[in-house]
């Protein structure tokens, strides 16, 4: 019966995987990078990788970026656990419009890297540092930009995605309102 055209919930969920499958090669990815870092780096580490741009550093990291509630770990990730989880349920129960499963993708797979690294290492492991970010950093708070990882990454990406995503929908309403003032002042 390949003619028979798949059920509406069946047919998202198809176009659903490759969000899924790429979320689980970024959790894998995630975890194989982070147990090289703690395998080969150490504190106080800088290895050029984009020299200016991108360096990798090393820490363990039990609280959120600027050492910001470093006495809740396990806190921290049962919240980004359950951040990912629910961003996740979201998605496969089809609750969020197509247009977001990649942004949150991005967050939910970012939030699960983290909260898990938390909850089994009782830290994450950060490996990035940037010396660009450090520069703005140490303009507005005087202090470096922390080390962070591919799920922070992730994190970041699927948030401004999100963002510039909600203001091209923004702008997009305001130009259909304005024309649709516009044909009524006409009529």
């Amino acid at each position: 019966m390949s003619g028979t055209p798949l059920p509406k919930a069946r047919l998202a969920t198809a176009h659903l995987w490759p969000v899924v499958v790429s979320m689980v090669v970024l959790l894998i990815l995630e975890a194989g990078l982070k147990h090289w870092a703690v395998q080969t780096l150490s504190p106080g580490t800088d290895r050029k990788v984009l020299p200016g741009l991108l360096h990798l550093g090393f820490t363990l990291n039990t609280g959120m970026a600027w050492g910001l509630l470093g006495s809740l770990t396990l806190p921290l990730g049962l919240l980004r656990v359950g951040v990912g989880v629910g961003l996740l349920w979201g998605l496969l129960t089809h609750r969020v419009s197509r247009q977001l499963w990649w942004p949150l993708g991005l967050v939910a797979t970012g939030a699960l890297g983290n909260g898990l690294d938390g909850l089994l290492r009782g830290a994450v492991v950060d490996y990035l540092t940037s010396p660009l970010l450090d520069v703005g950093s140490r303009v507005l708070t005087g202090r470096p930009f922390p080390i962070f990882n591919l799920s922070d990454v992730l994190v970041c990406a699927g948030v401004f995605w999100l963002a510039v995503q909600t203001l091209w929908q923004d702008r997009k309403a305001g130009h259909l309102a304005s024309a649709r003032r516009d044909i009524s002042k006409e009529s």
